[in-house]
């Protein structure tokens, strides 16, 4: 699982390109340090690895044992459906169409995992995918999308090597403390965390759905 240290490193990845490291820094020395409760919870030592906020400030997103810290984007997770963890559902497509960059979806059945965590977006019934494809006016800071990659990141079953640095009661703890106090701080850590190394796959075009024959 992404939260875990591999029990048996393999042969180590290569580490990040420098400039996305330096990137990263950047992002977390500006807006995402601002908030600066999220910053110290997730500093606590029982979350102490080099794949936490506390370790990317620190420059530590490759260190020894080849731990490479990864996490995949909002955009990711809605192309891949296919890749979501067994514990989350994506939902039915009720309408699928090949486009040139691959396969997309027009709208999304209600069948999927309802949105996790408290406020509107809950309340209104919305499922992880259709939050996902959602637009910036209806997922204000789209904190909305990358409190989902989050959560779908912590229960990714990620290869060797490669850790998000978070488990998913660490994101829903992230939540329920700052989602409603400083929600773009929020999305700041959490997109962060999300465009890092996505160790998974089939990065390039959608594979939202399938194309029926005919269709």
């Amino acid at each position: 699982m992404s939260n875990r240290d591999p029990e048996t490193p393999g042969a180590a990845p290569a580490a990040p390109p420098i400039d996305a490291v330096n990137e990263s820094r950047r992002r977390l020395t500006g807006a995402a340090l601002g908030a600066s409760a999220i910053f110290t919870l997730a500093s606590r030592p029982v979350w102490a690895n080099q794949c936490t906020i506390s370790g990317m400030a620190s420059g530590n997103l490759s260190q020894p044992g080849g731990v490479v810290c990864a996490g995949c984007t909002p955009g990711y997770w809605l192309n891949h459906p296919l890749n979501w963890p067994s514990d989350f559902r994506p939902g039915t497509c009720l309408q699928c169409k090949a486009t040139g960059s691959g396969n997309v979806c027009s709208e999304w059945d209600d069948d999927g995992t309802r949105f996790p965590f408290p406020g509107a977006l809950r309340d209104a019934g919305k499922t992880m995918m259709q939050v996902l494809a959602m637009n910036g006016n209806e997922d204000p800071h789209q904190l909305g999308a990358h409190a989902i990659a989050a959560l779908l990141n912590s229960a990714a079953p990620y290869p060797a090597n490669y850790s998000y640095g978070y488990n998913t009661r660490d994101i829903y703890d992230l939540w329920n403390r700052y989602a409603a106090s400083d929600p773009e701080g929020l999305k700041n850590m959490f997109q962060s965390l999300n465009e890092r190394a996505c160790p998974l796959g089939n990065e390039g075009d959608a594979q939202q759905c399938t194309v029926s024959v005919g269709g």
